[in-house]
Parts: C-alpha cells; sequence; structure tokens
C-alpha cells in the first residue's frame, strides 16, 4: 500500500475557472462603487467634522450640508459612468453600501477622534502667555 502526500495528485487537479465578460464587467463594477461608497463616506467624515468645528449657525450648516449632497452625487454619478456607463443595478448599490459601511467600520473611529477643537481655540484657551490655565 502506498500512502500519497497530495503531491502526485496536485498536477492532475486544475481549476479552471475562466471568468465571462459578464461576470468581469460586474466584478469590476462592484469594484469601483465600493472605492465609490469608501470616497463618499470619507469625504463625509471629513465635511461633517469640519462642520462642527467651523460652522456655528444653523441654516449656514444646512446650506452646505445640501451642497455636500450635491456634490456627494455628481461624484457617484462620475464613479458610475465610468464603470457601468450610468447604469445602475442592484449589484452597484449594494458594492456602495458596502463601501460606505466597510469605510465606517474600519476607519472611522481614527478620523473623529479628538475633541473637535482647531488648534487656534487651544491657544486661546491656553492664554496669551503661552502657558496652560489651571
Amino acid at each position: 500500500m502506498v500512502v500519497s502526500s497530495g503531491s502526485a495528485i496536485l498536477p492532475h487537479f486544475q481549476l479552471n475557472m475562466q471568468l465571462t465578460d459578464l461576470v468581469r464587467a460586474q466584478l469590476f463594477e462592484c469594484g469601483v462603487m465600493l472605492g465609490c461608497g469608501m470616497v463618499v463616506a470619507l469625504l463625509y467624515g471629513l465635511f461633517n467634522r469640519n462642520l462642527k468645528v467651523f460652522i456655528k449657525k444653523q441654516v449656514v450648516a444646512a446650506i452646505y450640508e445640501v451642497l455636500f449632497w450635491v456634490f456627494a452625487g455628481i461624484l457617484t454619478c462620475q464613479f458610475l459612468y465610468y464603470c457601468a456607463y450610468g447604469a445602475i443595478s442592484i449589484h452597484v448599490i449594494c458594492a456602495f453600501a458596502c463601501g460606505v459601511f466597510l469605510w465606517n467600520l474600519l476607519f472611522y473611529a481614527t478620523i473623529s477622534m479628538g475633541d473637535g477643537k482647531c488648534s487656534n481655540e487651544r491657544k486661546k484657551e491656553a492664554g496669551s502667555s503661552g502657558t496652560p490655565r489651571k
């Protein structure tokens, strides 16, 4: 009885997986829209952080919020036109949503840490002499 380690079987085992053009195009669309979701989530995190620090009036903040979402929509349309000539499908929407959730899961906490104050406000709180107040 001969016991084989599997190395003799391996050359005979071939995984011939050929991707059709449709599957290749859908994988490309999913990859691009996953990246688009991550970019929009990044920009929203940065925008939201800066909005809290610099904008104090609610009306101005609402206008900036609407302008951001118009910009995000244009950016998403550009990504979608690049990968699928503007065709919206279920896998594209799911990939975009997964990109947003993936960004928030992996990276959002590292950006949103901090006290939300810019360094100039910290200097003002420390006083003009440069020594911190107690």
